[in-house]
């Protein structure tokens, strides 16, 4: 379903991205839009701003339950009753992120039900600079996030030796997560950014999400958000305070953020492959 804003009434926004494709910048301009055009800090990401949708502590308050309890499987079919329970507790709009494929529990059912949604933003980037910004994040050669990226099984399941603080997140490969949110009907308003436009023009995509959201989308606060979210700034902040986002000590989280690094980063081997794997999709939205 297209619209230019998300439908009326209770319920949630998914702000969607496949991993490392810019949704922490726009989890922070999402916080400064809503804030009127406030310079966002670090902290607001600590304090729950757009909780992830796989947070198993908030899975666990709806349902009343400890998912330590259950098999991957058992949660996933719990999903969708523990987002009615949240919104009968807490009525209201509720944005949360997402790494998640749209998928479906074990018995079929969508886990981002369309009846409990009113609008999704997911954000693209071109996976040849994925798998670059991947490599770094999680520490792998270029050739293994190039793996990674067309693994159909891949997800986001493991925290090392402790309680993961998220349920399983399904990935897919790109392509199919890109497919999976972009290519059918969902029965709910879905904007799609790509990271490269809003890198190239942010006035102009903050101004995009603000308006589907419902939010002011005027030339000021539009600006502050702006401003407050450059990637010099965020680089600073990391600088000075440390990001607890980041894959480990040591290891930058906002590391160049430029669009097309692929180009100089990759042997033509490795692009091609990137191409042969996913050029349908890439096609799609421009990625030559």
């Amino acid at each position: 379903m297209t619209s230019d804003h998300i439908t009326p009434g209770d319920g949630f926004v998914w702000v969607t991205a496949y991993p490392k494709s810019g949704s922490t910048w726009l989890r922070l301009a999402l916080w400064s839009l809503k804030h009127g055009g406030a310079a966002p800090d670090f902290t607001v990401l600590d304090q729950g701003w757009l909780t992830m949708a796989s947070n198993r502590a908030l899975f666990d308050r709806s349902l009343g339950l400890d998912s330590a309890w259950l098999t991957d499987d058992e949660a996933s079919s719990l999903r969708p009753a523990a987002f009615a329970r949240r919104l009968t507790a807490e009525p209201g709009l509720h944005l949360h992120r997402t790494h998640e494929t749209f998928t479906a529990t074990p018995e079929g059912r969508p886990v981002f039900p369309a009846a409990l949604t009113r609008g999704a933003v997911y954000l693209i980037r071109d996976p040849r600079d994925l798998a670059i910004s991947n490599a770094h994040h999680w520490g792998l050669s270029i050739d293994a996030a190039i793996d990674f990226l067309a693994k159909p099984d891949a997800a986001l399941d493991t925290g090392g030796d402790g309680l993961y603080g998220q349920l399983r997140q399904p990935l897919g490969s790109w392509s199919a997560h890109v497919d999976s949110w972009t290519a059918t009907p969902l029965g709910f308003p879905v904007l799609i950014i790509r990271y490269e436009d809003m890198a190239a023009d942010p006035h102009r995509a903050f101004a995009r999400i603000a308006g589907f959201l419902g939010w002011p989308d005027d030339p000021a606060t539009v600006a502050g958000a702006v401003t407050g979210t450059t990637f010099s700034r965020l680089q600073r902040r990391e600088a000075e305070t440390g990001f607890t986002n980041a894959a480990a000590p040591g290891r930058r989280f906002f590391r160049q953020g430029r669009a097309a690094g692929w180009r100089t980063a990759l042997s033509p081997a490795q692009a091609a492959r990137i191409g042969a794997a996913h050029g349908a999709a890439m096609a799609r939205f421009g990625y030559r």
